[in-house]
């Protein structure tokens, strides 16, 4: 009653008069205003933009004690509180290059090069300028990270080396829990409405939870429309090689304290095309999701809603019970469209909801989320599903911020989840049985700044109890494991130089499917088999990073070195069940992966219009046993260059944008696993704007602009000898509508 009482009384409170604050933002250099500047209040999720003067009114409650982002385009990014007067005047430094220098899924937002450890950020926008056909696929392009992919439709992040369970995805704070167990199991989760797109790579469990020995990501919704304000944002994009489409519609509106988005989306994708001109039998799928979310700013909390739901229809191209079947046979000469077996049917539902409360000297959040992830497949009949699991999480997480010691603050934290697993009773095929799970964790980290240094060490505690399993099949059979990891990071930032280097630990208890799988899993095309022996992984990593940024250059190095103790891997053994190899869980008693990535972003001073980015990631594994390390990434060298015409004024050329994605020979392979050839992708595209507000832009171009033929050693066709998607002519037609709504009495 008491939480209500005062929920209802900073309503009330957040709707009265307060001084109003009139802040102009200009160019440093030549003190003229600049237009379209961005103010974003942290705390509030508030977001202002500048008018033709360079001028915003902002209320002096909205800025007091609040960490501001003020950013523009073609200019240098700044963070910092300001401190209220009834006439402000801010400056901005132009910049030749527009790096991403505030991120925020250290838990707090904070500077780049403030933060003890390396966070790869990228736009949604900046990662799509040569359209993807998935979420995944965009992802894969962010340096380190990879995708694993059976087909279009089914995805994967890959992150040093890992995948599924050892890589945690989060969704605006709410960890996503499906069958990440299994290869053939996408993430089910579309690029609606989602933003920025943060990684973490190696072991980051202290803030975010266990399992994440590959690495976090996290995925983050696009910001609300300006303050009272709204937006209309219509995309779809056109694939000739899948004769398919994909729309989606977002819709933004925004006044002084309350803030909504609704959008939906929808794709269709007949069997890709391969370099021979054939098509990928049964490679076919479409989704259908929807996205809502609502803020409410009270006058020192900030409350947030959000929902999610994802419907797909999937293919899985590949699979066959025919002993006699080869490779030429999953290629056809008619492309379809409509489902046919083997099929796999996705729903994902995500809902949460945060609330942060901010004080002089603490703030607290509560986030309480749920996610039910839906998972049938249909093999042989479409009356009678081989596989059909319900997995439902239930999520608690607490964390307070003190910080009233003036240089150190202090994070803590809870985290709980509840898991239930259960299979449908007409399921003619149960891969793991029913079970219960719950997960909890405590975590507290302390950081210390002072000039050019930053200072983090932290310490977490996990534990993890797997109870209710079929007492009839599997007895009185329980599971808990426990696990405590520690980090220590430090940050030297001085002037164009940043080195970082932060030593951690990580642990992942066994899976379910590991322990007790005994079935077949038709998607992977085996019958695999449980280990109830297994123990726990645990991981040590060391991770450096060295930055160099200039006013016409950027470069980063990353080099790691994570070593994994009772590593899990799956294991084939000489024998046939219906058809199908049989696997087995086992362990290997150490595996090291060292590896690293470079980056370099070049705007040369004789060119301003060209922009040449320039990446290379390689991963090498050590381990005893040759099949305990499978699907290790190729080595990867991609450019990007960008020339920016801006020619014609109703109809204006913005760019061309050729990308070269060059992946290396793969011969570290494991037991029964191919090696895979070197190949080289070329991209081509161009964006066309239309009118002065440059509302409608065109983007179209050629996607594997030479038809080259290729298998890449991450995709799950490799074993039906299946080469990726040919050449394809997109399409990308984006539209978007700012006004200003009406503004209520009460909010003026």
């Amino acid at each position: 009653m008491k939480f209500i009482f005062l929920f209802f009384l900073g309503l009330v409170s957040s709707f009265s008069f307060t001084q109003g604050v009139e802040i102009t933002l200009l160019d440093s250099k030549s003190k003229k205003p600049i237009q379209q500047g961005l103010f974003f209040i942290i705390e509030t999720d508030q977001s202002y933009k500048t008018n033709e003067l360079g001028k915003i009114a902002v209320s002096e409650n909205d800025l007091k004690n609040y960490q501001i982002r003020i950013s523009a385009s073609g200019y240098k990014s700044i963070l910092q509180k300001i401190t209220p007067t009834p006439s402000l005047v801010l400056f901005l430094d132009p910049i030749h290059l527009d790096l991403q220098e505030v991120t925020v899924s250290s838990g707090s937002s904070v500077s780049q090069n403030k933060n003890p450890f390396h966070i790869e950020s990228r736009q949604i926008s900046d990662l799509n300028q040569i359209p993807a056909l998935n979420l995944g696929e965009l992802i894969g392009r962010i340096p380190g990270v990879y995708s694993s992919a059976l087909g279009n439709g089914i995805y994967k992040p890959v992150v040093r080396g890992m995948q599924g369970m050892r890589v945690i995805t989060m969704v605006n704070g709410l960890r996503l829990e499906g069958q990440q167990w299994g290869g053939d199991h996408g993430m089910g989760l579309s690029e609606l409405g989602i933003g920025t797109a943060e990684v973490i790579k190696g072991p980051a469990s202290l803030m975010f939870g266990a399992d994440a020995l590959g690495g976090v990501i996290s995925l983050l919704d696009v910001p609300y429309a300006a303050v009272n304000s709204s937006e209309i944002q219509f995309k779809t994009n056109l694939n000739h090689n899948t004769k398919g489409a994909t729309s989606r519609l977002l819709i933004k509106q925004s006044y002084l304290n309350w803030r909504w988005l609704l959008g939906g989306s929808y794709s269709n994708h007949a069997d890709f095309q391969i370099p021979s001109g054939e098509f990928a039998k049964n490679s076919r799928f479409n989704s259908f999701s929807l996205k809502g979310s609502i803020s409410f700013k009270g006058k020192r909390s900030l409350h947030q809603w959000r929902m999610i739901m994802d419907h797909s229809i999937t293919g899985i191209p590949g699979h066959t019970h025919d002993s006699l079947a080869t490779p030429e046979s999953f290629q056809i000469e008619e492309q379809g469209r409509r489902y046919a077996l083997p099929s796999q049917f996705f729903r994902n539902y995500l809902a949460h909801q945060t609330s942060n409360w901010y004080r002089k000297n603490m703030d607290t959040q509560i986030l309480m989320g749920y996610t039910a992830n839906r998972l049938i497949e249909y093999d042989e009949k479409f009356t009678v599903p081989s596989l059909s699991m319900l997995l439902q999480n239930f999520v608690l997480n607490s964390k307070f911020t003190v910080k009233k010691w003036g240089n150190i603050k202090w994070i803590s934290g809870t985290q709980a989840m509840f898991q239930l697993n259960r299979n449908a009773t007409n399921a003619s095929d149960t891969l793991i049985p029913n079970s219960n799970t719950i997960d909890f964790g405590v975590f507290s980290t302390l950081t210390w700044s002072k000039g050019f240094w930053v200072l983090q060490s932290g310490l977490r505690y996990d534990l993890r109890n797997i109870f209710g399993i079929d007492k009839i099949k599997y007895g009185n059979l329980d599971f808990q494991y426990r696990g405590i990891n520690g980090s220590i990071g430090a940050v030297y930032s001085k002037k164009d130089i940043v080195f970082r280097s932060n030593f951690s630990t990580g642990y992942r208890a066994p899976h379910l499917t590991e322990l007790l799988s005994d079935g077949y899993h038709h998607g992977a095309l085996r019958y695999e088999i449980g280990n109830k022996e297994l123990v726990s992984e645990k991981a040590i990593q060391l991770d450096i990073t060295f930055e160099h940024n200039q006013e016409h250059g950027a470069l980063t190095l990353n080099p790691f070195a994570n070593l994994i103790d009772n590593y899990i891997f799956i294991q084939p053994i000489d024998s046939i069940v219906g058809g199908m190899p049989v696997f087995n869980y086992q362990q290997a008693q150490k595996v090291l992966f060292l590896g690293g990535d470079i980056a370099y972003h070049f705007h040369p001073h004789f060119a301003h219009k060209l922009h040449w980015e320039i990446s290379a990631s390689y991963i090498l594994p050590f381990t005893g046993n040759d099949s305990s390390v499978s699907l290790i990434p190729q080595p990867r060298l991609m450019n990007s260059i960008k020339y920016n015409f801006a020619l014609g004024k109703k109809i204006r050329l913005k760019d061309l944008h050729l990308q070269s994605t060059l992946l290396g020979a793969q011969n570290q392979v494991a037991f029964n696993e191919y090696p895979s050839k070197a190949y080289h992708l070329f991209d081509l595209g161009a964006l066309i704007s239309f009118g002065a507000a440059e509302q409608l832009t065109l983007n179209l171009g050629i996607r594997n602009l030479f038809n080259a033929r290729y298998i890449d050693h991450l995709s799950r066709l490799k074993n039906i000898s299946m080469p990726s998607p040919g050449r394809s002519v997109y399409l990308s037609l984006n539209y978007q509508l700012n006004y200003k709504p009406k503004t209520k009495k009460n909010e003026n």
